[in-house]
Parts: structure tokens; sequence; C-alpha cells
């Protein structure tokens, strides 16, 4: 098993290298139920190839396990990974690319845990792929469980070989000429001083200027890409917490008293009354925990930091055998009895023995809680509101839940809510009561919402911003087009110029107004002395004054940088290629059928 481990690690660093960050799992044939294990309904089709469950679930659970993720974002990783590994694995399919034996035989024998392992080693040290491949076959018979295991994990690596033949192909297209070496050569090493005048936006006053919804809603259709709502659905709902209720406290603090001073009960067997000695009496205080506390016993020593924080100091001061409470400690009464007290090194420590009760609803209270939650849910089947029989009830409202959140905030496990309200069945007004948190929530589906772009109302304030900034612009250019004297201008708006040295345009950085490529590049265009237009930047209106140019000496670049320029060129386009692919993919998603 350990060596089945070492593999799939390997692998997963192989799927890196490519710039694929993808699961062990999804491999040609195994992903899709073609290779996969089948029985179930698919969760889910892509370009016509069935997604198998089991199999997907597999890489829900790998997510879960390896990036400590709660189920639906587990599942939402492993829906967005998998699905561009599987368009890439059908890319490979229609380009006729495959791997075979040699290709296995060599991502195997690069891996150092197997080369190094003495199972796997010749007479003379070295790996001998026979005898892994003996040891494989003997799988077959002593652990089908196991074998069955690197079966799946040799179609992955047959898989990873392929891709590396793919980006291998795409790498080899990729080449930087000596004349587009040079110019990123200069793009990162040519520098510039500059002085420049920022102008902010905010100097031209919001109210000289209007923004016509016609605009915005013309802005919102030509960035639909970017604004675009996805489907959403609103509910509206109320929580009844399953909880105890003052009544039960008193109760509960009343049997605490009780054990503390000692009580009389009926002995069934002799049917007599006995007396009980209270906990500050007893001499076997770890049996008396044992019989009447929630939590046993624990002989743990504590310092005064450790001891529950609000009686921290009552307990610590405690004298031998003293008892304190009932006192309330978060979810519990208790009662506390110091055993014992002693030095432990340069720290004071004491035994303090706990009888501990859960504050939790009687029966009378839970069956008063349920019939409140049965009732609004009543209520709201019949269009009234949800609180109409119990106005203590807070109504809450979302609009803007989508398929795959994760659940309503400070509700745990609500992702029961979030799936009901996208089976198909569900309808607008329909309601519906959920057992969660130790509680019930009643929900109510108010709206189905479109994938749609948002109403003016909703981007009004961001829109009229972005508007706002290219109009004051143009009102800037307009009211100085015949001045672009940066020290009249500086004099005008009292700004002082400014000063940038050594501004690279592969890193267009202005020190107090951040990144400005336009900016910088415009600067490159200048000559020494020359003045610039007037520029629109990110943060404000421009004018520049080019002081120098510092321009790289040209060397010989050679193969080692155009090299390098290469590789980040492929693993750009290794990132970009499944997700153009599976942007163009046919989908069908099925995961709300099972999570």
């Amino acid at each position: 098993m350990a060596i089945l481990g070492q593999i799939r690690k390997r692998s997963i660093f192989l799927i890196i290298v490519i710039g694929m960050a993808l699961f062990a799992f999804v491999i040609s044939g195994v992903f899709t139920s073609n290779g996969g294990f089948g029985g179930n309904q698919p969760i889910g089709e892509i370009n016509g190839e069935e997604i198998d469950y089991e199999m997907f679930n597999m890489m829900v659970e790998q997510a879960q396990s390896v990036y400590g993720l709660n189920t639906i974002n587990a599942v939402n990783l492993a829906w967005n990974q998998g699905l561009k590994n599987q368009a890439l694995i059908q890319e490979l399919e229609k380009l006729g690319i495959d791997a075979g034996k040699d290709q296995l035989e060599q991502i195997i024998s690069s891996d150092e845990s197997l080369v190094m392992n003495p199972l796997f080693q010749n007479e003379i040290g070295l790996f001998d792929f026979n005898k892994f491949s003996s040891y494989i076959t003997q799988l077959k018979s002593t652990n089908p469980t196991m074998y069955n295991q690197w079966r799946l994990q040799e179609q992955n690596i047959i898989s990873l070989a392929k891709q590396k033949i793919y980006f291998d192909l795409i790498k080899s297209s990729v080449t930087y000429t000596n004349v587009e070496s040079n110019i990123q050569y200069h793009l990162e090493n040519d520098k510039v001083n500059i002085e420049y005048l920022r102008i902010p936006y905010d100097v031209i006053p919001d109210s000289t200027l209007q923004i016509r919804d016609s605009e915005i809603s013309s802005f919102l259709k030509k960035n639909r890409d970017s604004y675009e709502k996805k489907e959403s659905r609103e509910i509206e709902y109320v929580y009844i917490p399953d909880a105890a209720s003052s009544l039960d406290e008193n109760n509960i603090r009343t049997n605490l008293e009780q054990l503390r001073d000692g009580f009389s009960q009926m002995n069934q067997v002799t049917n007599s009354v006995e007396e009980i000695l209270g906990f500050k009496d007893v001499k076997d205080y770890s049996e008396y925990i044992e019989i009447y506390s929630d939590v046993s016993w624990d002989s743990i020593y504590q310092t005064k930091q450790e001891l529950s924080g609000d009686f921290s100091d009552i307990l610590f001061g405690l004298r031998k055998g003293e008892v304190f409470g009932p006192y309330k400690d978060g979810n519990t009464f208790k009662i506390s009895r110091m055993i014992e007290k002693k030095r432990d090194g340069n720290l004071n420590k004491v035994l303090i023995a706990d009888i501990v009760k859960e504050i939790i609803p009687s029966n009378e209270s839970s069956n008063t809680n349920y019939r409140a939650a049965s009732q609004a849910e009543f209520d709201a089947n019949n269009d009234l509101p949800l609180n109409s029989s119990n106005k203590d009830l807070f109504i809450d409202s979302f609009e803007s839940f989508e398929k795959f959140d994760s659940g309503l905030p400070e509700y745990i496990n609500s992702r029961q809510v979030i799936k009901w309200l996208y089976e198909d069945q569900t309808r607008e007004g329909d309601v519906k009561r959920f057992t969660l948190n130790e509680g019930y929530l009643v929900a109510k589906a108010i709206s189905f919402n479109k994938k749609s772009l948002p109403s003016i109302n909703e981007v009004r304030d961001e829109v009229s911003q972005i508007l706002l900034t290219e109009k004051k612009f143009n009102f800037f250019v307009k009211k100085h087009k015949s001045n672009n004297d940066i020290e009249s201008l500086s004099k005008d708006y009292d700004i002082e110029l400014e000063r940038a040295s050594a501004v690279t345009q592969y890193d267009p950085i202005l020190v107090g107004a951040g990144s400005e490529p336009y900016i910088i590049g415009s600067a490159f265009s200048l000559n020494v002395d020359e003045t610039s237009n007037i520029l629109k930047g990110n943060s404000g209106i421009y004018l520049l004054r080019l002081i120098s140019k510092d321009t790289a000496e040209d060397i010989s670049l050679g193969a080692a940088i155009s090299n390098s320029l290469g590789d980040r060129e492929i693993e750009r386009i290794s990132t970009l290629i499944p997700e153009v692919l599976e942007s163009k993919a046919e989908i069908v998603d099925n995961r709300s059928l099972y999570y």
C-alpha cells in the first residue's frame, strides 16, 4: 500500500509540472462511465460521455482528505477540475495521441521511491522494471483490492504520459525568435526616469456630470460577461431552536443542588426510603461522578488558567473538600469539588472533580418547539407569514442562493435546504420543514431568478463610477486641450509634480498610484524633455515629462533566454487549454441529485 501511495504522490507531482492541478482519479475511461464502476445514474455528461458517480465521489473524498474541504466545496473542486481534465482527454483521443508500455515504464522508472526500493532492484542495486511488474501481477491473486487500485493508477500514468506528449508538442511549436527575445529583454531591462502630474478624478465634482440610466444599460450590455448574474433562488425562513426553556434550566440547577447536599429516594428492592449522601460528603467521588454526571471523571491537575474562565478565581481558591456550585459553564451546569492542590515545578495546580449536567430541553420543551415549527409550516402553506402564530420568530431571507452554495450562513448541515430549493419538483411558494442545528428550519421558496443582467439599481453605484471616470477624463481633455503645460496645470490644481525612477514596462508601478501600464508605456514613447498629451490612468489624469531613458545594452541572448520565455508561455497555455476546451464542451450537470 505504501508503494501505491508513493506512485500516487508522484503522479500528482507530474500533473503539477505540466500545469494541471488535477486529481489522480480523473483519467481516461475512469472519470467517465466507460471504465468506471457504473450502476448509478451518472452525475453528469461531457460531450455525450457519462460521468460515473462512484469514481466522481472518490475524487470528492480525495479533495476532502487532501485539502480539508467540506463536502460541497470538495464537490465543486472535483467537478471543475474533472471537467477540464476530461475535456483534455477527449481532445487527445480526437488527435490520436497515445502512450504505451514504454512511456509507462519511463514514468515509473523515474520515481525515486520505487527506484530505491530493494523489492524492485536487481543484483547490482539497479531498478528492475520486470521485478516491479511481477510484484503487481502477484497482487492480482494476493490482494485484489490493491491490484484494482494499481490498475486505476496505471491508467492514470498512461493518461499523464499522453498529456506530456501533447504539451511537449505544443512546447516544440512555441518558440521565441531572437527579435522576440530581444523585445522581452528590453521590456524587463529598459528604464525611464519621469516627472509627472497626477490629477485625481475627484477634482471634478460628480455633481457636474450626469449619468443616465440608458448609459448604464448600454454599459451592462457591452460588458455582459462581467456582470451577468447566475441563476439563483430566494427563500424566506424561520429557525426554531430545540432549546431548553428557563424552567428546564431551573430544574437542572435544582437537581444539582440535591446532588450537592444529599437527597432521599425510594429503594425499589427494599421498598423503603434511603438517604443518599451529597457530593460534598461522599468519599468515593469518582464513583459518584460516574453515576450522576453526564461527563466522566477527569483526574488531570490544572493550572488556574486552564479552569473555567468566569469562575477560575473561585475554583482555584477552594479549600480541600470544599464544593462550589451549581454554576453555568457554557451549555452545562456544574458543581465542583476541590480534591487536592500541589506544586508542579514552578506551577501551582489543582485537582477538581465536577458533576456536569448538560442543558438539554425536557420532553415538554421539545414538544413545544416541535409544535412551533409545525405551526410555522402550516401557516406558510396557507399563505400566512411564517411567524403569524408566533411573533417572536424572526423571519429571515436571502436573495441569491445559487445551485451549489454550501448552505445558509451560520447553519451547519444546511446544504439540504439548497438541494431542496433546486429540486425539479420544487416550485415557488413551496414550503418545507428541516431538522438541523439541533432545531427546526421552516423554509418557503419565494422566487426563482434566471440567469440575467442585474437591474440598473443593483449596479448603479459601481457602473456610475466607471462612467463618471470616463466622462471626467473627457471633460478635462476638452477643458485643457490647448494646454498641456505641466507646470501651469500643476499650479492651477495646486498639485506638486512627482518623480519616478528606474521604471520598467515589465513592472509598471508608480509608488502611491499602483499599476499604471498605459502611463508607463506612454513614457517610453517620449523623447527626453518632451511632455506627453493628457493621459487617462487608473488612479487619475496624467501628464508626463521624460527626464531620461536608460536603454539596456544589447547582449547575445542565446537559447537560454528563448527557452525561458518559451517555458513561461507554455505554462500559460497549459492552463488556458483545458479551460477553453471545457467552455466549448456540452455539459450535463446532475450533481444536485447526489449532493
